[in-house]
């Protein structure tokens, strides 16, 4: 008989009602909505903040990740046996199989936005001189195949996915235990796998040939303020870490139980959160971050501080009145309200008061 850790990796996903398999799904979504709400936070940081300047490049990776976690998590919150509606089952079917070639081709425009920073820095430290129109056209021509080719790529496949879904209802599932819902039919699964292979070997000799640039022009390239020096260590640091969990996922796909399972999963749901701590740790980031918690914390300090004193003035106010109501001679309370009749029946009063007083001296 299997262990239960075979068990687990064995099956199209975690056994179902198992603790083991519950714990891991709640894992994968934790995995999801942490990369989620770290995503996004960075990425309205970069349109908000004045002093933070980001390639379009960079807003596209960051975004195709926010658009990966929210495919992942259309079940959150449910539990791993429940089955949902056809609809819910088909899109997030359809975007489990676009959501990988996505990110991988964004950070493959990350990478070859990188590289051609450097080579641009390094031309520039050779030669001594700058781009003209020429290279700026070309620049903004790479910028705009590298934003637009990813989505064109990702919408091919999810109409893809979309169209065999329509055609056989039966073939979108959620299987006892996974995660999320997939398909039965092969095509779209073994698609997205051979594109995000095929990406990922163009990044990893991208991220050598980064490596032989900077390492036979480390010491031109640190003394120069605009080279991105930063960001391409970033990079190199985020596709070291996707190729390992490509790898492990590959290895998980190719094993002999199962093509989907708990591995398959769990391997690849660190990412996004791999992303979020490598490129929001960033120095104008944080910085801005921790401006913008200052910020709030003083405004909060000045709000409560206002409905304090607000507070303090009516009860002072309210005291007051109550002393000086308190403080009339002989008022009833048919006095209150009539000021003016008050004192002249108080007056009157006094009069009568005195003459009696002198008519019995």
């Amino acid at each position: 008989m299997a262990s239960n850790a075979t068990k687990i990796f064995a099956s199209d996903g975690a056994p179902q009602g198992s603790h083991s398999g519950k714990a891991l799904f709640i894992l994968f979504i934790v995995f999801q909505l942490i990369g989620l709400s770290g995503s996004i936070l960075m990425l309205v940081t970069a349109c908000v903040s004045k002093r933070i300047h980001r390639h379009w490049s960079w807003m596209s990776f960051v975004f195709s990740w926010i658009i990966s976690c929210v495919s992942y998590s259309f079940l959150a919150g449910a539990s791993i046996d429940w089955q949902p509606e056809f609809p819910l089952c088909l899109t997030q079917a359809a975007l489990i199989y676009t959501v990988p070639t996505l990110t991988a081709s964004t950070s493959l425009a990350l990478i070859i936005q990188v590289l051609i920073s450097i080579r641009a820095c390094y031309t520039i430290l050779n030669a001594g001189t700058t781009s003209n129109n020429n290279g700026l056209k070309l620049h903004r021509l790479w910028t705009f195949l590298m934003i637009s080719l990813p989505y064109l790529l990702a919408t091919a496949l999810f109409t893809i996915s979309l169209v065999i879904g329509l055609r056989d209802r039966a073939t979108v599932v959620r299987r006892p235990g996974n995660y999320y819902c997939d398909m039965l039919h092969k095509l779209p699964r073994d698609l997205s796998a051979i594109i995000v292979t095929v990406i990922m070997g163009i990044c990893l000799c991208l991220g050598i040939t980064l490596c032989v640039i900077l390492s036979r022009n480390w010491s031109a390239l640190s003394r120069d303020a605009h080279a991105p020096l930063t960001s391409v260590l970033r990079v190199l640091c985020f596709s070291a870490v996707s190729l390992v969990a490509v790898a492990l996922a590959l290895l998980f796909y190719f094993s002999p139980h199962a093509s989907n399972g708990p591995g398959l999963s769990i391997s690849l749901s660190p990412i996004p959160v791999a992303a979020v701590l490598i490129f929001g740790s960033q120095t104008d980031l944080v910085r801005a971050w921790h401006t913008g918690i200052q910020a709030c914390f003083h405004s909060l300090r000045s709000g409560f501080k206002t409905l304090f004193n607000s507070t303090a003035s009516f009860e002072d106010g309210s005291e007051r009145q109550h002393r000086s109501q308190l403080g009339r001679p002989r008022c009833g309370p048919l006095c209150i309200g009539s000021h003016h009749l008050c004192n002249h029946s108080h007056s009157s009063q006094d009069t009568m008061i005195s003459s009696e007083t002198f008519a019995l001296a």
